[in-house]
């Protein structure tokens, strides 16, 4: 093997030399000036045939030129017995990685690449070693073997520079799609077309938003959340999803399609528990992004506080989410509509209940008893006691009096929840 790489040389015109200096200079003193010669030949061959294959005008030629005389340098070294050099990414010049991810180079034609280059630096050696006869022969099973290897290492540190360099610009991509999404759903101003562009939906479009979590000290497995955010996408009708998920462990996904999409009910989703959703409205264009989101958010954040199973929808809401806003008025709001009905004995829960059934029906007396499991003259002697209470008709104020029968369910439900207990015995 020696005897053939005393005989490598090079004639011609050659590029400078484009090999970092200590690189160049153990060359030189470890395997002489005619091996450096002709690595750098091996390397113009090489690329030559490369250009003639893949076409490539925007390719980095200097960058690669000086990877190939880096990989082929090693190459000979090691058919020399020596060192070396490490096949490592640290040695792939990041620039040419840079290139490879930001053009979307498939790791194929990376890969394709250094084989071929691998076959003309191997045609070129065997040459060189029948030339030298009869021992030459003998050599060219380690030759292949040999540059083969090294070229195997290399491939693997390059496929390992391009997947770090992937990871860096997906990582600094999340950064900058969550600080879009921080900045539209704060109304912050944006650049609507370059947050297009970067969150990969149409901004202009509709949007319906949905947020996803667990009670307090809930737990569940990535794949069964997973599979409910597939869920929602699928009953909207729309592949443009966006999901951006907060480290208080809550889900927030946008569904953006063309036209107005219809909002999914929560028992479509099949809410496995303990997750519960919240389910926005559909809103149009970037304002709309952000309503929906706040929608959404509000909606689940009832949901858990009313303990409601699956989760809700902002539409069947809207009015408690609006009035507990403010917690000590919305009490007050309760008090002031329901009066006594605004206590917690069994007999005002019973009262209560009957109120909500009554309205769940539509104020419709047979459907209401059917319910409650009372005949209809029952009802309505509670229903002419519950009036008493309240001071006027049931359907007179029923906006007011459904909005503060929510609130007193969601109240009643905060009390008696252990997290929520309070000290009065000071």
């Amino acid at each position: 093997m020696a005897r053939v790489i005393a005989t490598l040389d090079w004639d011609g015109d050659l590029w400078p030399d484009s090999l970092p200096l200590h690189e160049a200079e153990q060359l030189r003193s470890r395997l002489g000036d005619g091996a450096a010669r002709w690595v750098a030949g091996a390397v113009e061959r090489s690329l030559e045939a490369l250009q003639e294959q893949i076409h490539d005008s925007l390719a980095p030629w200097p960058t690669i030129r000086t990877f190939a005389r880096h990989v082929l340098t090693a190459t000979l070294l090691r058919l020399a017995g020596e060192d070396g050099l490490p096949a490592d990414t640290e040695a792939i010049d990041r620039d040419l990685a840079e290139d490879i991810v930001a053009r979307d180079i498939p790791l194929s034609d990376i890969t394709g690449a250094l084989r071929s280059m691998q076959h003309e630096w191997l045609s070129l050696l065997i040459d060189a070693a029948v030339g030298v006869r009869p021992e030459g022969i003998g050599v060219i099973p380690a030759l292949a073997t040999s540059v083969t290897g090294t070229m195997d290492a290399w491939i693997g540190a390059a496929t390992d520079a391009i997947v770090d360099e992937r990871r860096r610009v997906f990582l600094a991509e999340q950064v900058r799609v969550r600080s879009a999404i921080e900045s539209l759903v704060t109304a912050e101003p944006v650049d609507v077309e370059a947050a297009t562009q970067l969150l990969r939906i149409p901004l202009a479009g509709w949007h319906l938003g949905c947020a996803i979590g667990v009670p307090p000290g809930g737990a569940v497995e990535r794949r069964v959340l997973d599979g409910l955010v597939h869920r929602f996408g699928r009953a909207v009708g729309s592949e443009r999803m966006l999901r951006y998920e907060t480290s208080a462990g809550k889900v927030h996904l946008w569904v953006t399609t063309d036209g107005r999409p219809r909002a999914p009910r929560v028992e479509d989703l099949r809410v496995p528990a303990p997750l519960l959703v919240g389910i926005g409205a559909p809103h149009r264009g970037a304002d709309g992004f952000r309503r929906t989101f706040v929608e959404a958010s509000d909606t689940l954040r009832l949901a858990a506080g009313l303990g409601d199973h699956g989760g809700a929808s902002y539409g069947d809401v809207a009015l408690a989410i609006v009035l507990s806003q403010d917690e000590e008025r919305a009490r007050w709001f309760v008090e002031h509509e329901l009066r006594e009905l605004a206590g917690d004995s069994p007999e005002t829960a019973e009262m209560c209940n009957t109120l909500r059934t009554f309205f769940d029906t539509r104020m419709r007396i047979a459907p209401a008893a059917e319910r409650l499991f009372l005949h209809r003259n029952t009802l309505i002697n509670r229903l002419e006691r519950i009036q008493a209470v309240l001071g006027h008709g049931v359907a007179e104020r029923s906006a007011e009096t459904q909005a503060a029968l929510v609130l007193a369910e969601l109240f009643v439900r905060r009390l008696d929840d252990p997290a929520t207990e309070r000290d009065d015995s000071g």
